[in-house]
């Protein structure tokens, strides 16, 4: 009896064991999903405080904690991500907005001040050498940090890596409250490409977000017309200033419908607590839309300068007519293409001249030796007067100096 008892109790704990494990590791699941969100709430708090760096760090501290122990693109991860990222993204912006502010205002040396450097610079040739082992060992220190600056990862590289484990966790979820994070995903992730520079990605991801935003929000939504704006604000950046103006239009017309909506709210009301927030919102709201409409008028602006430029590039790449100086066959001034076209006549016709005068005639270009047995004696007679003649007269040059200056005197008596 005492061992079959022995034997039950035995059997009785090793089946209770697997159920305490598996209790175990579901309440210390719970205990870091429960964790988690106090570090999500706290990090959204950082952030309506604009305490960004602190919101990073503790996002960052809940996307680890969750990833370690449900796996980097599991449901549970994709809120955490989702808001690192946005965070990510608004440090990038402030570091960029430092950056700016600090290089604002900064002096340019002057050419003096170079020069004086310059002076200052130049050593004797015996501390050459010293001074050349100095350098080896600054460059490989410099070389050294440039590497470890290469290593580090940028804020907004952090940030598109976050918001794309959000977007492939939030892809396979279809609520209607996911697909509005998942257009938000893709409203940061176009926000991250435009701060980049990369305009082609930025406007698929903005796209990708209207989409999503047009399925599953009224017409007179804040959210669809950020993401408008977004999209007129990057077709002005790659110069589409008719994609610019449709989107910026869109923006107002969301915006003017949101105000109507907001105003007969306000009216209907009974009490002025009770409509606060809306008439918040209704100021905030009429104060953008000046803005919105000169961004309008800068980009029609933009798009007439454009097309004038593109004018002026066609009619001088397309051989438009240009007067030119040459004259044409009937007197007039030819254009560029006719002056062109005549070249090859001009210098058939040239060449054809050429080839009927006799050769006595370009005597004054060509000069040959004259050989000796050629020369005749009538040559020869005549070339000793000129001699003589230049003999009794003085030499050539100071008599035709001479008739010069007679010249001038008789011209200054006459004057």
């Amino acid at each position: 009896m005492p061992e079959e008892t022995a034997a039950s109790s035995s059997a009785t704990s090793m089946d209770e064991k697997p159920c305490s494990s598996n209790a175990a590791t579901a309440e210390g699941l719970e205990d870091v999903l429960e964790e988690a969100k106090k570090l999500i709430g706290t990090g959204n708090r950082h952030m309506v405080m604009g305490d960004v760096v602190s919101a990073v760090s503790v996002f960052q501290d809940a996307c680890g904690m969750l990833a370690e122990k449900y796996g980097d693109t599991a449901d549970e991860c994709g809120e955490a991500f989702f808001l690192c990222g946005k965070a990510l993204l608004e440090l990038a912006r402030m570091e960029n907005t430092v950056l700016g502010n600090a290089l604002e205002g900064v002096p340019e040396e002057s050419s003096e001040e170079g020069e004086k450097q310059e002076d200052s610079k130049i050593e004797s040739a015996d501390n050459l050498d010293d001074d050349d082992d100095d350098d080896d060992e600054e460059e490989g220190e410099g070389n050294a940090e440039d590497k470890d600056s290469e290593d580090e990862v940028g804020n907004l590289q952090l940030a598109w890596e976050m918001l794309e484990v959000a977007k492939v966790i939030y892809k396979r979820k279809e609520d209607k409250e996911d697909q509005l994070v998942m257009a938000q995903i893709f409203l940061k992730l176009g926000e991250v490409g435009a701060e980049s520079g990369n305009y082609g990605q930025a406007l698929d991801d903005f796209q990708e977000c209207l989409a999503l935003q047009l399925k599953h929000l009224p017409p007179h939504s804040r959210l669809l017309a950020e993401t408008h704006y977004q999209l007129g604000m990057t077709f002005s950046f790659t110069n589409e200033f008719r994609q610019a103006i449709e989107h910026f239009s869109s923006s107002i017309k969301v915006i003017e419908t949101r105000v109507a909506m907001l105003q007969e709210v306000i009216d209907k009301a009974e009490g002025e607590e009770a409509v606060k927030e809306q008439r918040n919102e209704l100021e905030e709201l009429k104060q953008l839309l000046p803005e919105i409409k000169e961004k309008v008028e800068d980009a029609k602006e933009s798009q007439k300068t454009a097309a004038a430029a593109s004018v002026a590039i066609q009619q001088t790449m397309g051989g438009a007519s240009t007067s030119s100086a040459f004259p044409a066959e009937n007197g007039g001034a030819s254009s560029s293409s006719s002056t062109v076209n005549q070249i090859p006549v001009k210098r058939e016709a040239a060449e054809g001249a050429a080839s009927s005068k006799s050769a006595s005639d370009i005597s004054h270009l060509v000069r040959k030796k004259r050989k000796p047995e050629e020369e005749s004696p009538k040559q020869d007679s005549e070339a000793k007067k000129v001699k003589q003649e230049a003999t009794v007269n003085g030499s050539g040059d100071s008599a035709s100096n001479g008739n010069g200056v007679q010249e001038k005197m008789e011209q200054e008596a006459s004057a």
